[in-house]
């Protein structure tokens, strides 16, 4: 679903059970995502995770959700407290496990985010998203054929993510396997044919090919249709070449992050 039909709907519902009852942790939860994934507004998503932390301090998923505030805004090592503090109360949490990987991988210690994904994977061998983040560390890495591989089994584990077609698309672009990466766009055109594909994931693919002027166009639609991914642009790697673009720090800007 379009972020614009899911989000204002869940976020309706959290705080209509806040002003039933203020002392509900999960809705405090729940009405800080939608407000930091779709308002883009941190400090507001920050106070209703902390309120949520105070009425419910064992809670994994809360944990988590504060977790990734951190990381799309930079404080790493707030984001790693956060998500280790979630794996302690849930070790056996598949999300808790994979995104401490995710989080390693972004603050630049690609190895022992790999090693983090592999006890993931102990866990569950199928649990497609630490594919999808084994596939961004094989990419900081150079290792594109690995981190294809990755992708691909992410895509076929989650029944086609858009964001694991996007990832193959990127990888094989920026391997310079520009035809196969084309193929990709055109397999992402195909599949908004009845079903929603954000606009982050087009973007994601003309970037690998250098494509700037079509990659700005669609990071333009994600602006426009609330794209949830759009708080990562910041600092996911993979768009480290476009910080000197004036055009990226404009769209920075907009989704909400100071200059």
């Amino acid at each position: 679903l379009p972020a614009t039909e899911f989000f204002p709907k869940s976020k309706a519902a959290a705080n209509k059970a806040i002003e039933i009852d203020d002392t509900l942790a999960e809705a405090h939860a729940g009405l800080g995502f939608a407000i930091l994934f779709y308002d883009w507004d941190w400090k507001a998503a920050e106070n209703h995770y902390k309120r949520a932390l105070e009425l419910n301090p064992n809670s994994a998923d809360t944990h988590l959700a504060y977790a990734g505030l951190f990381s799309v805004t930079g404080r790493l090592a707030e984001a790693l407290a956060e998500v280790k503090r979630a794996r302690e109360l849930d070790p056996l949490n598949l999300r808790a496990n994979a995104l401490e990987g995710q989080f390693l991988i972004l603050a630049g210690q690609t190895d022992e985010g790999l090693a983090r994904l592999q006890k993931t994977f102990e866990l569950e061998p199928n649990f497609f998203l630490a594919h999808l983040f084994a596939a961004s560390a094989y990419i900081e890495k150079g290792m594109y054929r690995e981190a294809i591989a990755e992708a691909t089994r992410a895509r076929d584990l989650s029944g086609g993510n858009a964001e694991a077609i996007a990832t193959i698309g990127y990888a094989l672009a920026i391997s310079g396997k520009r035809d196969e990466a084309r193929t990709v766009l055109d397999e992402l055109k195909k599949r908004t044919n009845g079903r929603y594909v954000p606009p982050y994931a087009f973007a994601l693919v003309h970037h690998g090919l250098g494509e700037r002027g079509e990659a700005f166009a669609w990071l333009e639609r994600g602006i426009e249709q609330r794209d949830p991914k759009m708080i990562f642009l910041k600092f996911e790697p993979k768009w480290n070449n476009l910080h000197g673009d004036p055009r990226f720090q404009d769209l920075l800007r907009r989704v909400g992050f100071p200059q």
